[in-house]
């Protein structure tokens, strides 16, 4: 059997459910601050790369990505926490790409 068979395997007897983004209203309600901050960093990290391997060699975009969320802070949270409570039953990840697109042209 080909090794990627053997992993394909295990994750589909490792978990009785498939793996899922989460909800608005999941970060909202499952997570404390700091889980929230993290689980967003990582969307905003896999945007960043995907940007510059879009982009590349030019960073600009990537930058803008991570400008966004780290540069703006409060002003980047309040409005994704505003787009959050607006729209719970949407995945996180579309609600910060929604987000990142409007500051930074994707």
């Amino acid at each position: 059997m080909a090794i990627s068979a053997v992993i394909g395997l295990c994750f589909l007897t490792s978990s009785p459910d498939p793996a899922t983004a989460l909800t608005a209203a999941e970060v909202l309600s499952k997570m404390n601050a700091d889980e929230r901050h993290t689980y967003e960093a990582g969307i905003v990290d896999g945007l960043a790369q995907a940007r510059w391997i879009k982009d590349k060699p030019d960073p600009t975009g990537m930058k803008c990505t991570y400008d966004w969320f780290y540069k703006n802070g409060k002003k980047s949270y309040s409005h994704l926490e505003q787009l959050m409570k607006r729209h719970p039953d949407k995945q996180m990840s579309g609600l910060i790409y929604v987000l990142i697109k409007k500051e930074c042209g994707w």
